[in-house]
């Protein structure tokens, strides 16, 4: 079974969610073989903590159980496993397949009939629009893990550090009313910096980039509105906005896409 898993903790009706998504099944939406427009899924339940997420010792053997249907299910022609949610007591599991008659056969002989649920779904939307991480989630998810790094590296995320955002435009006029747009908001910036001419940001695209330079403070939730703030306005005058680096990551330079 190929498996390659993407992992992020985001929100789900004010519930704290964490999403793991298979990766591994991603190509083979177009592929001729695959051709699977009904996805199936159904609900394992946990003891869960306050935060609705599983208790310590429920982790263990939660997993156990999903691996033990995943292993089973998958093993049915013409189903993939596309990922699993773990939520508010449940983790929710997500299977698309053509053989419905036999997955629901063998998910009766395992006892995994809670909040069953079968749906035409052709274009795979729940696959790419609902368990895969959307760039927002995915900036918002990797910020918690540099801080936690910075914290593992004797960082003391009340010190001030200098960051810099980066955006890249395809259009000049989009990127100067970003800039216009940028130095009127309410945003705290000590540089605001872009090219005149597109720059090369691959080996095949050449974009016009705009830098937003910042001192902050890490131990709060400010870093988070930015990234937020920037990825809606970066998005507004349709650009893209690429994450944010710190000075402090590492002894020389990281960063954060």
């Amino acid at each position: 079974m190929d498996q390659n898993w993407q992992t992020y903790r985001t929100l789900v009706n004010d519930h704290i969610a964490i999403f793991s998504a298979n990766l591994a099944i991603f190509e083979q939406f177009s592929s001729e073989a695959a051709k699977l427009s009904k996805v199936v899924q159904f609900s394992i339940g946990y003891c869960a903590d306050e935060n609705g997420l599983p208790q310590a010792e429920e982790h263990q053997l939660l997993f156990r159980n999903i691996l033990r249907a995943l292993t089973n299910l998958s093993a049915l022609s013409d189903t993939l496993y596309a990922g699993h949610i773990v939520s508010n007591g449940k983790a929710k599991l997500y299977f698309y397949t053509n053989d419905t008659d036999g997955f629901i056969q063998v998910l009766n002989g395992l006892g995994y009939t809670d909040d069953l649920d079968i749906q035409d779904d052709p274009n795979w939307d729940i696959y790419f629009d609902f368990l895969l991480p959307s760039p927002l989630e995915s900036k918002m998810n990797a910020t918690e893990e540099i801080l936690d790094l910075l914290v593992r590296n004797g960082r003391d995320l009340a010190d001030i550090f200098l960051v810099e955002h980066t955006f890249y435009f395809e259009d000049k006029e989009n990127l100067l009313e970003f800039i216009e747009s940028a130095e009127l908001d309410d945003v705290s910036l000590n540089a605001l910096k872009y090219t005149d001419e597109p720059v090369p940001v691959n080996d095949e695209e050449m974009l016009y980039m705009a830098k937003i330079e910042q001192e902050l403070t890490l131990n709060n939730n400010e870093i988070f509105t930015l990234v937020e703030k920037f990825e809606h306005l970066a998005h507004q005058y349709f650009g893209e906005y690429v994450g944010w680096e710190c000075d402090e990551l590492e002894p020389n330079r990281g960063q954060l896409n």
